[in-house]
């Protein structure tokens, strides 16, 4: 699998009209072969301008490629959006929990909770 993550800064008077055009980009990527996952998510700073992820989870190359080009690193994005893009970073990683499930579960019971620390055992024993 393959993550596709895409960084995008906004200036303040820009924040409304990109958000109607790039909230385009999920639907069209949601019909695209291969996409496992998309989520879009934004944060609002306090001076008005906004920081925008784009985090898309691949199946294999073939379908990265099919929907991107030849070039990886150029945003595919809905026209009209990157004229409203201050700064983008396009990333890609290559996904080491090959498990799709989302009901997996970690079982603390064997081996203990891994996001705990180690404790000492207690005195004598008890």
């Amino acid at each position: 699998m393959i993550v596709r993550v895409l960084r995008a800064r906004i200036r303040p008077g820009k924040v409304g009209a990109f958000n109607v055009l790039f909230r385009q980009q999920v639907p069209l990527l949601k019909e695209q072969p291969g996409l496992v996952y998309v989520k879009l998510a934004r944060r609002l700073q306090p001076d008005g301008s906004e920081d925008v992820v784009l985090f898309e989870e691949w199946q294999d190359a073939y379908s990265l490629y099919a929907w991107v080009g030849a070039d990886l690193m150029e945003p595919r994005l809905v026209p009209g959006s990157r004229e409203l893009i201050d700064e983008l970073i396009v990333a890609h990683y290559e996904a080491l929990d090959k498990n799709t499930d989302d009901t997996a579960t970690v079982d603390t019971t064997a081996h203990g909770d891994p996001f705990e620390p180690e404790r000492a055992p207690p005195p004598n024993g008890n």
